[in-house]
Parts: C-alpha cells; sequence; structure tokens
C-alpha cells in the first residue's frame, strides 16, 4: 500500500506555524566588501579618496580653481593613520590641490579611522565559486544543465576562484574611513569606506597613542 506523506507535512507545517510567536530571522541579499591585506590596499583606497574629492571640490562649484586643503594631522598614531595621512597627500597633490600646513590658509581636511569588530557572526556563507567579483561586476553562476555534473562544476568554480584571488575568507573586524573637507561649520564634501581587515592586523589600525607634536619647542635661557 502506497503512504502519502503530504498530509503529514502539511500538519507539520501548520504546528510549527502555531508555535511560532516571533517573525524569522533574515539577512540583506548577497553583497560583496574588499579586503585589506597590503599597503598597497591604503595606497588604492587614498588614490579613490582623492579622485572623489577632486570630482566634488574641483569638479564643481570651483570652476577648475585650485583648491587649498589643510590635512589634519589624525588625533591619534596607527600604521594606517600615518599612511593614510601621507599617501593621501600625495595623490590630492597628483591632483592640482595646493596643499598648505597653515590651517589657516586652507580648507580643513579631517579623517576618522572606526574599527569595528563583530561576535558571534551567525549567517550562511555563500559557497565559493558560486559569485564572483570581477572588475567591478558581479558575475552569476547559474542554470547548471545536469545534477550529476554539479560537483565537478563546482570543484572548477572553487579551484578557480581561489587560484585568482577572489576568494578569501571572511574576517571579523573592518574598518570604517570617514573623510570630510570642512568650510567653517559646513561640510563641503564627506566620503565613507567600509573594508575588511585581517584579524591578525587589527592593531595596524588601533590608536596606539597622541600624535607627536610637530613644533619645536625653544627653550629661551637668561643671561
Amino acid at each position: 500500500m502506497k503512504i502519502s506523506y503530504a498530509p503529514l507535512i502539511v500538519l507539520c507545517l501548520g504546528l510549527g506555524a502555531c508555535m511560532s510567536q516571533i517573525p524569522m530571522a533574515t539577512t540583506y541579499p548577497i553583497s560583496f566588501q574588499k579586503k585589506m591585506q597590503a599597503a598597497h590596499h591604503w595606497d588604492v583606497l587614498t588614490e579613490d579618496v582623492a579622485n572623489r574629492l577632486q570630482g566634488a571640490l574641483i569638479g564643481s562649484g570651483e570652476q577648475g580653481r585650485a583648491v587649498s586643503l589643510y590635512v589634519q594631522q589624525p588625533k591619534y598614531n596607527s600604521d594606517f593613520g600615518e599612511a593614510f595621512h601621507n599617501l593621501l597627500i600625495t595623490h590630492l597633490m597628483e591632483r592640482g590641490f595646493s596643499l598648505t600646513e597653515n590651517p589657516a590658509s586652507g580648507l580643513p581636511l579631517i579623517y576618522d579611522v572606526q574599527v569595528v569588530s563583530h561576535k558571534d557572526r551567525g549567517f550562511i556563507r555563500p559557497m565559493p565559486g558560486l559569485f564572483t567579483a570581477l572588475a567591478g561586476s558581479v558575475f552569476v553562476l547559474h542554470n547548471i544543465a545536469h545534477e550529476s555534473s554539479t560537483a565537478a562544476w563546482m570543484a572548477g568554480a572553487v579551484g578557480m576562484d581561489v587560484a585568482t584571488g577572489y576568494i578569501t575568507d571572511n574576517p571579523n573586524n573592518e574598518i570604517i574611513v570617514t573623510t570630510s573637507v570642512m568650510s567653517g561649520d559646513r561640510y563641503v564634501a564627506r566620503l565613507r569606506d567600509i573594508y575588511y581587515i585581517s584579524d591578525n592586523n587589527v592593531g595596524q589600525y588601533l590608536a596606539s597613542g597622541p600624535a607627536p607634536v610637530t613644533t619645536r619647542i625653544v627653550e629661551v635661557v637668561g643671561p
């Protein structure tokens, strides 16, 4: 005798629905976020920030005139903060900005680096090889013709992604870099960038203490 399990399944689903009193958790659609893994990546970030500031300050409203900026020293030291400061100045100069160390002679450019650490990040990761970020576009691999070939297809996709460097681990730490240009009490430009960072390299982004005093103190001794 053939047994139908359909009524039993419907009954279980109905009982589960009656017992559940809170909404089920869901998440955002699949997205991609770059991961900082080298000083070169810091240079890529500062180049991108300089390009966007060029578009915001020179490309619009300034009629091509040189904009003078005063890049403020970070409040606290870190390896990333020092590199970001120096690299950004270089890229801004390459794009026609006038840089000054006199706060009264340029628009103040300030930036802040926030380290965000996560715990108990319970989520379902996409199968490696299913999604690949390449050249700014997201390609979704789908429509597998035969179920029997899935394993071989997945193995090839994973191997290709790992070999080309498009697959990496998902760390528990991120940074939020906020860059602002002020004119008095008014924001004239504000940018934000979010990146993953390696868990073993968090110390490169954490503040280690107050920034050094760059002014020179001269002691005057009387006769």
